[in-house]
């Protein structure tokens, strides 16, 4: 055996020490457990294409919409329209009772008819003072006392006038209710008879409310704070609505609201969607069920994420540990010194039979940075954090990205870069349970991307036990 193989070894069986001990307990049961024969169900890596999304729910609403308030106060006379009409702008939609009106109208035309004669009588008082005055028979006070009422008849005479005006524009344009827009109504507020208030009272009634127009509508949807920071301006959404779950729509984000909201100390952020609606087939107030697309993949290696999940109950958690132990070693390793690490894993278990240790943490990190980060899948938990299947928040859908392992396997003791690896169990060609460590990508649940799997292509990959 050459002088680096030794110094390889040597490096693992650094390793195995600190783990040995770990599995000392489970390694004695494991003698006296037989296996039990079990027949599987198998599925195999294939090529494909994996969405990853984040769910949510909203609801529809439209883009924008218009209030109809009324500009006068009184009787709602006739309307014109009803729900779901399509109206232009300027339309008439309804009109207000103006009979009381049109009496105001003509006391105001009297006012004016009396406001007039009387300033164009104190004109003529004041043009034939003016002549008194030049010729000296009238004084300056009594000339100037003429002025002053005249002055006075002109602003009644105007303000007679702007009450009229006022009458005249109620009845000529407040009482006649029009679209304020081109659109179509979503909801109509009056009936003949009905009274309404003005603007001008502090509470003015809403008459009609007026959608610009339903060909493309607005989701409002909520986003978990974990969630958020994987959503942008424009990204793809696809959603469905419970009155048509079969047809899956489509949409795009058009902004994220920064301003958080909290609900039972869940916080989470409105997301608001632009979607075509040109079918007509969304309404207002319907709830959708939305996935935001975090990610695509095409043509890449998956697996079923089931076939992640499996561990094989036949074994004892110590068989399961020793074959996983021999898949996470480095894949740069010689067959020799494979052989050489699992003697040694064996040798230190055997020594360490009779102790009891208590370093499980110091253990499952030795072993972990042998096979390339995580928790080693098995007894000591669950298989490696951060993956489709691994305890991440329901509806985000993707595992951790994370990068390559160390090329430079001089130091096998050293740190691991970070990745998140899980085990795929298959049957060898002695049919002997084994298992290969594999990197795990993004998921959409049912299947998971893996990489550094090639040689599993073409391999049965255990999916569960099969039931009898």
């Amino acid at each position: 055996m050459g002088v680096m193989v030794k110094k390889r070894i040597l490096a693992v069986l650094t390793v195995v020490c600190l783990f040995a001990g770990n599995f000392v307990l489970t390694s004695c049961s494991g003698r006296k457990t037989a296996a039990k024969k079990q027949t599987y169900e198998f599925t195999t890596l294939s090529k494909g294409s994996i969405v990853s999304t984040v769910t949510s729910t909203g609801t529809l609403a439209v883009v924008s919409s218009v209030d109809v308030l009324a500009e006068m106060s009184g009787r709602i006379e006739k309307v014109f329209v009803d729900y779901n009409d399509h109206v232009k702008k300027g339309q008439i939609i309804a009109t207000i009772n103006t009979d009381l009106l049109k009496v105001q109208e003509k006391s105001a035309k009297a006012t004016v008819d009396k406001a007039q004669a009387t300033y164009d009588l104190q004109l003529l008082t004041v043009q034939n003072d003016k002549t008194l005055f030049d010729k000296g028979f009238l004084s300056e006070f009594d000339y100037k006392s003429a002025l002053a009422t005249l002055r006075i008849d002109k602003a009644e005479l105007d303000s007679a006038k702007a009450s009229l005006e006022e009458i005249t524009t109620e009845i000529n344009q407040y009482a006649y209710i029009t679209s304020p827009i081109d659109g179509i109504i979503l909801s109509r507020e009056i009936d003949a008879g009905s009274s309404v208030s003005g603007s001008s009272s502090s509470s003015a009634t809403t008459l009609f409310t007026i959608a610009k127009n339903l060909e493309q509508m607005e989701i409002e949807a909520e986003v978990d704070e974990l969630d958020i920071s994987s959503i942008k301006a424009g990204q793809k959404a696809t959603f469905t609505v419970e009155a048509d779950p079969g047809v899956q729509f489509t949409g795009n984000v058009k902004e994220v609201r920064l301003v958080p909201e909290s609900d039972d100390n869940l916080v989470y952020y409105y997301v608001i969607i632009l979607a075509d609606n040109k079918s007509g087939k969304l309404l207002p107030g319907m709830t959708a069920s939305i996935n935001f697309v975090k990610e695509e993949k095409d043509d890449i290696l998956t697996v079923p994420s089931a076939a992640l999940r499996f561990s094989p109950s036949s074994l004892s958690d110590a068989e399961k540990n020793r074959i996983l132990f021999a898949a996470g070693l480095p894949p740069d390793m010689s067959q020799e010194e494979k052989n050489a690490a699992l003697q040694q894993y064996d040798e230190q278990l055997k020594s360490k039979a009779p102790e009891k240790s208590g370093s499980e943490e110091k253990g499952s990190s030795g072993l972990s940075s042998l096979m390339g980060g995580g928790r080693i899948p098995g007894a000591g938990g669950p298989p490696g954090g951060g993956g489709p299947m691994g305890g991440g928040r329901s509806g985000s859908g993707q595992s951790r990205k994370v990068g390559q392992n160390n090329q430079d396997q001089e130091s096998l003791t050293g740190a691991a870069e970070s990745v998140t690896r899980k085990p795929l169990w298959y049957l060898d060609e002695n049919g002997k349970l084994a298992a290969a460590m594999v990197q795990i990508g993004i998921s959409d649940s049912l299947k998971t991307e893996v990489s550094d799997a090639d040689f599993l292509t073409g391999k049965k990959i255990i999916l569960k036990v099969k039931v009898e």
